[in-house]
C-alpha cells in the first residue's frame, strides 16, 4: 500500500475523532483534527503526484475521506443552524448518485477518474462555511444560512457537472470500443 493511500485511510479514521471531540465540547481539539485532515488531504495528493504514486485506490479513497469529514461537520453544525439539513440532504443525494455512477463508469471503463476543479471548489466552500459555523459561535445565523445556501448551489452544480462528465467518459469509451472492434474485424 502506498504512502498516499495510508494517509487517506488515516483521514477516514480522523472523522470519528473529530465528531467525538466536537460533541464533547473540545472545540480546539476538533478544529485541530480538521486542520490535520485538511493538511493531510493536501499532503497525500502532493506525494502521489510528485512521487508518481497515483493509484485507482487512491483516487477512490481521497474523495471518500473528504465526503465523510464534510458529512461529520454538517451533522455537528445542525445544532447551530437547521438550514444545514438542506445541505446535508443535497450532499447525500450528490454522493449517492455520483457514487453509483462512478461504480458504473468503473465497471465499463476499468478506471476511477479524478475530481475536477468544481468538486475541489465545492469542498473548499463546505469546509469554510462549516468551520465558521462550528468554530465561530458569534457569527449571526443568517450569515451561516447564506453560506449554506451557496454551498447548496455548488453541490447541485457539481452533481450536474459530474454527471455530464461521466456521460462524456462513457461516450468516449464507447467510441474507442467501436473503433477497436472495427479495426480488429478489418483483418478478416
Amino acid at each position: 500500500m502506498s504512502i498516499p493511500n495510508i494517509i487517506s485511510i488515516g483521514r477516514i479514521f480522523l472523522v470519528p475523532v473529530f465528531a467525538l471531540m466536537y460533541s464533547s465540547g473540545n472545540l480546539t481539539g476538533a478544529m485541530g483534527v480538521l486542520l490535520l485532515s485538511a493538511a493531510s488531504d493536501v499532503l497525500d495528493g502532493a506525494i502521489a503526484r510528485h512521487c508518481h504514486m497515483e493509484t485507482e485506490l487512491g483516487r477512490a479513497l481521497d474523495p471518500i475521506a473528504d465526503k465523510l469529514i464534510q458529512a461529520a461537520m454538517m451533522l455537528c453544525a445542525l445544532e447551530r443552524t437547521p438550514s444545514v439539513w438542506l445541505l446535508l440532504g443535497l450532499h447525500l443525494l450528490r454522493e449517492l448518485s455520483l457514487g453509483a455512477m462512478g461504480i458504473y463508469v468503473l465497471r465499463i471503463t476499468g478506471h476511477v477518474y479524478s475530481s475536477k476543479w468544481y468538486g475541489k471548489l465545492c469542498t473548499l466552500c463546505i469546509y469554510a462555511v462549516m468551520i465558521c459555523a462550528l468554530a465561530l459561535p458569534d457569527i449571526p445565523v443568517h450569515m451561516i444560512d447564506a453560506g449554506v445556501m451557496v454551498c447548496g448551489v455548488l453541490v447541485a452544480f457539481c452533481l450536474c457537472a459530474y454527471m455530464i462528465n461521466f456521460q462524456r467518459i462513457l461516450l468516449r469509451h464507447g467510441r474507442q470500443e467501436e473503433g477497436a472492434g472495427s479495426s480488429a474485424g478489418e483483418g478478416f
